[in-house]
């Protein structure tokens, strides 16, 4: 039965449909019943029953899910994720008074800071939508990967995970538009562009997965037209400007010039600078600043109840930062090609700055107080699945003390520009689009 039909509304103004968030308040009931049933714990390697060392990579028994390697190329060796199944992140939408509302759902994850968070309809490898564990189906996983004929298609592309962590992964991201939004399963809850505006300036409240989407989602830069549209005047009239074709195409020219280097598997009892240790795999000098640990999860609700896992375990946290500048009244971002191990593409465009969580490097001068004020700002964890409270901070910052034009290490985009780029596959990295998910809100 659809949720709030306008007889319903008309019955009870100012109330809140059951399964509807009109608030970031209202999201947080929805997020707090999803710890319930949650825990998670170290337990030393040996716990791990289905975890072992096959063809000379840490693998799960059933093949599936993730695998644990060591990769060389021609700057060294390095230890890295190894997922050749393309991931579904799915956004489920309906239009209902004139808005795109989507459905949510409080994911409980092991590496999750805080425990929980909220991600998109639908998050699943290969391996758990084909119930390789022999566990529950996914809600609503059918309507990705199979005909459904109550939706229609409004986004499907490719995009790329983080390429210093994962060897060679992209995401397959879609948006879909269901004809009714119907009542939401536990667990989930349909969200107005209201409480998403809310939720996208709350730390360590959507997870990277959902930024992504609603990153790389149509924006309108007229509200009420029924999109997603930012709150600040100034980032919709920079959103509205005509994209400028010889900036897009110097920016993509320097991208597609740039390929991918040859990666050969290493077996890890060989890799250099990594040893086994009675709870998982540790480095012996501190060079890619993490760990990797087994942790026993029992999560009521999801595919299995519980299971035991591996999870990389940063050392220090991260930082994300990107600057923008106000140039003849339009706003302008700082974008930089970035080329990292694991991009399938050898280089994709990311932030001012990245520093990934464990790595050292300094924050740029320009990019810090007094030289820049910061405009928004929240923490943000890397994916629960796969790591251990991994946590950056995600900053927007204003500043006029910025590289200019004859700076070659980036480029100043429009935001017209910039979302044309996140809408491009296998073009931007999962930082940026994370980031860029904060200009939905910004005054």
């Amino acid at each position: 039965m659809p949720i709030d039909s306008r007889a319903d509304r008309s019955s009870r103004v100012g109330s809140v449909p059951p399964g509807v968030a009109r608030s970031a308040d209202d999201l947080q009931q929805t997020l707090d019943h999803g710890l319930r049933g949650f825990a998670v714990h170290p337990v030393p390697a040996a716990a791990a029953e289905d975890w072992s060392i096959v063809d000379g990579a840490l693998q799960h028994t059933s093949g599936g899910f993730f695998s644990i390697t060591g990769v060389s190329d021609l700057t060294g060796s390095a230890l890295m994720l190894y997922q050749p199944q393309g991931a579904v992140t799915g956004l489920l939408s309906a239009r209902v008074e004139g808005e795109r509302w989507v459905l949510l759902q409080a994911r409980a994850e092991p590496g999750c800071l805080g425990g929980v968070q909220f991600g998109p309809t639908v998050q699943s490898t290969p391996a758990n939508y084909l119930r390789v564990h022999a566990g529950l189906t996914a809600p609503y996983a059918g309507s990705f990967i199979g005909f459904d004929p109550r939706i229609a298609i409004v986004d499907d592309t490719s995009q790329l995970d983080l390429g210093e962590r994962y060897l060679a992964k992209t995401k397959r991201s879609i948006l879909l538009e269901e004809v009714e939004a119907s009542d939401p399963a536990p667990g989930f809850a349909w969200a107005t562009p209201a409480a998403l505006a809310e939720s996208v300036l709350r730390s360590s409240f959507l997870n990277l997965d959902l930024r992504s989407i609603l990153a790389v989602a149509h924006w309108s830069a007229h509200p009420g037209e029924g999109e997603l549209a930012p709150r600040s005047a100034a980032v919709r009239r920079s959103l509205e400007a005509v994209p400028r074709p010889e900036v897009l195409g110097d920016l993509l020219a320097r991208l597609r010039r740039e390929q991918p280097p040859v990666q050969r598997l290493v077996a890890l009892p060989d890799l250099d600078n990594w040893r086994q240790t009675e709870m998982g795999w540790s480095e012996v000098e501190p060079r890619q600043g993490f760990g990797v640990r087994f942790y026993e999860v029992t999560a009521t609700g999801r595919e299995l109840p519980t299971w035991v896992q591996p999870l990389v375990n940063s050392s220090t946290p991260g930082q994300v930062v990107l600057a923008c500048r106000q140039r003849a009244g339009l706003l302008e971002f700082f974008v930089r090609p970035v080329s990292e191990r694991g991009l399938v593409t050898g280089a994709a465009l990311g932030p001012s700055f990245v520093r990934y969580p464990g790595a050292i490097g300094a924050t740029p001068e320009w990019l810090q107080p007094p030289a820049a004020g910061i405009w928004s700002e929240t923490v943000e964890g890397d994916e629960g699945g796969r790591f251990f409270r991994d946590a950056s901070t995600y900053q927007i910052v204003r500043t006029d003390a910025a590289p200019g034009s004859e700076d070659r290490s980036g480029f100043w985009l429009r935001l017209s520009e910039l979302k044309a780029l996140l809408r491009t596959s296998n073009t931007c990295t999962i930082q940026l689009r994370g980031i860029v998910s904060q200009l939905l809100a910004v005054d």
